[in-house]
């Protein structure tokens, strides 16, 4: 509501293109969990609808992107379903009715990351030690199987009893994952609520912990 404020009150086209995109890109690429819902508020409000023009039509495409990859998983948004295949070969579709009794991590990850490989290290000593009640729901982000379940082996077994750990992947990205979750780049983490909702998102093992704690 401030933003749509502020781009009303500018009566010259230029500034007013400057105040959307300053606020557009403040909040794309904000620190603070949640603000990429007033990016693409804006967007949706003012450049996607064309009474603002961005910078060049690369620019606007790029926002395109931004906001279709982001839009589903927000916070406050019930998690978008996904059917992934579990280490057997067997399809499972979660977050189907919403709810799941508990909080679940959903983390996506790529054998070949290098962040990926120390977020695990760090989320695996994270659960080992406090065995939170939780779900965690590990998605493997590629299509190599023999380096998904070497993976598995080596960096995402946990010696846990209140912490449920499953393993999925989804070769044929059938499933969507990467728009509804804005899966562009790996590691990517998401807290979902008991209920289905999103209450986290864009986390690491050091900001989930004390979410977790909280």
């Amino acid at each position: 509501g401030e933003c749509d404020f502020l781009i009303e009150t500018c009566t010259d086209s230029l500034m007013c293109q400057h105040v959307a995109l300053s606020a557009y890109e403040h909040s794309r690429d904000s620190k603070v969990m949640g603000s990429e819902a007033v990016a693409i508020h804006v967007f949706d409000n003012w450049f996607q609808t064309g009474r603002v023009k961005m910078r060049s039509d690369a620019e606007l495409f790029a926002a395109r992107v931004f906001s279709e990859f982001n839009r589903q998983s927000l916070i406050g948004n019930k998690a978008p379903e996904l059917t992934l295949y579990d280490i057997d070969g067997n399809p499972v579709t979660l977050f189907a009715d919403g709810t799941s009794g508990r909080y679940s991590v959903l983390y996506f990850y790529d054998s070949s990351c290098a962040t990926c490989k120390v977020q695990s290290i760090l989320l695996r000593n994270l659960f080992q030690d406090e065995d939170f009640p939780v779900d965690f729901i590990a998605v493997y982000a590629s299509g190599d199987e023999d380096s998904w379940k070497r993976y598995v082996d080596e960096q995402l077994s946990f010696n846990t009893t209140k912490t449920e750990v499953r393993h999925f992947w989804d070769p044929e990205i059938s499933s969507d994952f990467q728009r509804k979750y804005g899966v562009i780049q790996t590691p990517r983490m998401f807290l979902i609520a008991p209920d289905g909702t999103v209450v986290g998102r864009g986390l690491d093992a050091q900001a989930l912990s004390q979410m977790l704690h909280a």
